[in-house]
């Protein structure tokens, strides 16, 4: 029960700063509406859901990019954008300071090489409590290993509140 207090402010403060997430999945199953609900009152209200990448939105993850990206690897794209979402997944690698990270049904595709990205979602997600659970983990990875001491200074404190009152 002592926990809540510090949890309220670790969301206020959350949403002060807020990371910026984008995730592109063209099964509705995965990353569905109550997923995003539920992630959305843990504190991580930023987040865009997206089933295919087109022209349009290819441009705004390359112009205007998220903090993080997360795709998958089969059925996201429209054919004249890119091959599938690895390519994607390298092309915002190299071009852009998002934190890219891929995920599929079919861990086989994830194996490539050529491709670098910031993580990898060895299981699709399957419940709303494994999705937070994953969301809290590529936060954390990404605080660590992409974001200055002094960018989302205040999303850091909230964060480490709520993980704390979670944990």
């Amino acid at each position: 029960m002592k926990h809540k207090p510090l949890q309220g402010i670790g969301k206020f403060l959350m949403k002060l700063n807020n990371v910026n997430i984008c995730i592109v999945d063209d099964e509705d199953i995965y990353f569905n509406k109550d997923m995003l609900n539920i992630a959305s009152n843990a504190g991580f209200t930023k987040i865009d859901r997206h089933s295919k990448i087109d022209n349009l939105l290819l441009s705004r993850l390359q112009n205007k990019p998220y903090d993080i990206v997360i795709l998958d690897v089969q059925g996201i794209t429209e054919p004249d954008v890119a091959k599938d979402g690895m390519q994607i997944a390298s092309l915002l690698s190299r071009t852009t300071s998002s934190y890219v990270v891929v995920t599929s049904a079919h861990q086989f595709h994830l194996v490539n090489d050529m491709t670098k990205v910031d993580y990898i979602m060895e299981n699709k997600i399957q419940t709303t409590a494994d999705f937070v659970d994953e969301l809290i983990e590529i936060v954390d990875d990404f605080l660590k290993k992409k974001s200055s001491f002094y960018k989302k200074v205040l999303f850091k404190a909230g964060f480490s509140m709520l993980k704390k009152s979670v944990a």
